[in-house]
C-alpha cells in the first residue's frame, strides 16, 4: 500500500465509527448558530443601513428585470469591473425573494446578504466539526469570524466583496467537508461556487485557485490520476461556461472594454522592470489586515506573529492532509505572493475572504499537539474567551459602516409618499455622507421626482417633514 493510501486511511474515519454530526442535537446546534449569527448581523439594519453610492447603484440595477442585468460585475475603485455577473445574479434573487417583505427597500438586500453569510457560517461549522471532530473548535471558529468587528460592520451592507467572501467561505467549507469527493457533479458545483466568488470580487482569486488545487490534490494524493485529470477538465469547463457572459459583454463592446486594466498594468510594470515586486509590503499588508479585521479593537504585532507561527505548526502537524493544507494555508501564501505584484494600496477588505483560513490556522495550530481530551477542554476555553470579548467587538463594530440617518429617511419618505405629490427634491437638515441620495428611498416607495415641481420636502433630524414652495420664494 502506498504512503498516500496509508495517509488517507489515517485521516478518514472508519465507516463503522459514528459521525460527529448526526441526530437532532447536531441539527439543533447548527440551527441555533444560524439564527444567532443572523440576528447579530441584521440587528438594527433598518435604522442604520449604510446607503452610499455603491449600494444605490447596485440596488438600482437589481430592482430591474433579470434580462437587464449587466453581463459583468460592479465597477472597481481602481478602474474596470469584476469579470462576471454572479454578484448581480445573487442580489437580484435576494431582491425578488427577500425584497417584497421590506417594500424592496435597500436594507432588504443587506438582510438577504446576511442570510447567505449565516448559511455559509452554518456550513463552515459542520465542515470544521467534521474535520477536527471538535464541536468546540468549530463553534469558536464561527464565533471569531462572525463577531470580528470590521466583518460584522459590513455583514448587512450591499457590497460585492462581502458576497465574494461568502462564496469563498462556502467553497472552503465544501472542501473541508469532503463533499466534492462524492461525485463529478459535486466537483463542478464546488468549482462553480469558487469561481462565482471571483465574479463577485476579484480578490477572492487566491481562495478560488486554492479550492481548485484542493480538488486536484485529493484524488492525486490517493493515487487516482484519472480522477485528478477528470477534475481538472471539469474545473476548466466550469470556468469557461461561467465566463460566457463576460465574452458576450466584450463582443458587444468589440473588446474595447478592459476589466482588469489596473491589475495587468501593475504586473506589466514589474515585467518590464520599471518596478519590483513588493513581497515584504504584501506580507506586512496581510499582517495588518488580519490584525485589524480579527483582533480589533485591540492592536499589536503579536497577532500576526501568532498566525505565522501557527501556519508553520499546521503545515508540520497536518503534512499528511494535503486537502486541509491546500484549503487553509495555501490561499494565505498565495495572497502574499499575489499581492506582491500589486503596486496600488492594500486595503483591509482585500483580505476578507482569507479570514476563515486564518482563524482556522490559529485554532488548529494552538491545538495541534493536544490530546482529544485536552482539545475538548481547550476548545471550551477558546469559546468562553471569544464570548468574553464579544461586547468590545460589538461596540467597535457599531462605530464603522453605519448610516444612522437611514431610518429617519425611510420614515420621512413614507410620510411624503402619502401626499401623492411630485417633488423637485428632498433636502435634509442633517448631513448625509457625500455619495448618499436623499431621494432614493422615496422613489423606491413610489414617490416621484419631477424637476419641474415647485415643492421641496425638508426632513428634520427627528424625521419630521416640512414643505417649501420654491415658486413662492422666487
Amino acid at each position: 500500500m502506498t504512503r498516500a493510501r496509508v495517509a488517507v486511511r489515517q485521516l478518514v474515519p472508519a465507516k463503522n465509527q459514528s459521525d460527529v454530526f448526526s441526530g437532532p442535537r447536531s441539527i439543533g446546534i447548527v440551527l441555533v448558530v444560524f439564527i444567532a449569527t443572523l440576528t447579530v448581523r441584521v440587528w438594527g439594519v433598518s435604522t442604520h443601513f449604510f446607503l452610499l453610492g455603491d449600494q444605490i447603484r447596485d440596488w438600482s440595477i437589481v430592482l430591474g428585470p433579470f434580462r437587464k442585468l449587466p453581463l459583468v460585475g460592479p465597477a472597481t475603485h481602481v478602474g474596470g469591473y469584476t469579470i462576471g455577473p454572479t454578484f448581480y445574479w445573487i442580489m437580484w434573487l435576494i431582491r425578488v425573494t427577500v425584497g417584497p417583505w421590506f417594500q424592496n427597500l435597500p436594507h432588504a438586500g443587506g438582510i438577504g446578504q446576511a442570510i447567505l453569510q449565516s448559511g455559509a457560517d452554518a456550513l463552515l461549522l459542520v465542515a470544521v466539526w467534521h474535520r477536527t471532530r471538535s464541536i468546540w473548535i468549530a463553534l469558536t471558529t464561527v464565533a471569531l469570524l462572525v463577531t470580528a468587528s470590521f466583518d460584522l460592520s459590513l455583514s448587512a451592507v450591499i457590497w460585492n466583496p462581502v458576497i465574494g467572501s461568502t462564496l469563498a467561505k462556502t467553497a472552503t467549507a465544501l472542501v473541508l467537508l469532503d463533499w466534492p469527493q462524492q461525485s463529478r457533479a459535486r466537483v463542478a458545483v464546488t468549482a462553480a461556487v469558487a469561481w462565482g466568488a471571483v465574479h463577485a470580487y476579484t480578490g477572492t482569486i487566491f481562495v478560488a485557485s486554492s479550492i481548485f488545487a484542493a480538488l486536484l490534490v485529493e484524488p492525486w494524493s490517493r493515487g487516482d490520476r484519472n480522477a485528478a485529470w477528470r477534475n481538472a477538465r471539469l474545473i476548466v469547463a466550469v470556468v469557461v461556461v461561467l465566463q460566457l457572459p463576460y465574452v458576450l459583454h466584450q463582443l458587444s463592446n468589440r473588446f474595447a472594454d478592459s476589466a482588469m486594466g489596473a491589475v495587468t498594468g501593475s504586473i506589466g510594470r514589474i515585467i518590464l522592470g520599471t518596478d519590483r515586486p513588493q513581497f515584504v509590503r504584501s506580507a506586512t499588508g496581510y499582517a495588518g489586515a488580519f490584525t485589524f479585521i480579527e483582533a480589533s479593537p485591540w492592536r499589536g504585532s503579536l497577532f500576526s506573529w501568532l498566525l505565522a507561527a501557527c501556519a508553520v505548526i499546521v503545515a508540520i502537524r497536518h503534512r499528511r492532509d494535503p486537502v486541509l493544507l491546500t484549503a487553509i494555508v495555501l490561499p494565505q501564501m498565495a495572497a502574499i505572493v499575489g499581492y506582491g505584484f500589486w503596486l496600488g494600496n492594500l486595503d483591509s477588505y482585500y483580505y476578507l475572504s482569507l479570514m476563515p483560513a486564518a482563524v482556522l490556522t490559529i485554532l488548529l495550530g494552538v491545538s495541534a499537539f493536544m490530546s482529544p481530551r485536552v482539545v475538548r477542554i481547550a476548545g471550551m476555553a477558546f469559546l468562553i474567551a471569544t464570548l468574553a470579548i464579544l461586547p468590545a467587538r460589538l461596540r467597535f463594530a457599531a462605530t464603522m459602516n453605519r448610516m444612522p440617518q437611514y431610518g429617519v429617511l425611510v420614515a420621512a419618505s413614507r410620510n411624503i409618499v402619502r401626499l401623492k405629490r411630485p417633488l423637485r427634491r428632498i433636502e435634509c437638515e442633517f448631513p448625509l455622507p457625500p455619495t448618499a441620495d436623499a431621494d432614493f428611498v422615496y422613489q423606491i416607495l413610489g414617490g416621484r421626482i419631477d424637476h419641474e415641481s415647485s415643492w421641496i420636502a425638508i426632513v428634520s433630524s427627528n424625521g419630521g417633514v416640512t414643505y417649501r414652495n420654491v415658486a413662492t420664494h422666487r
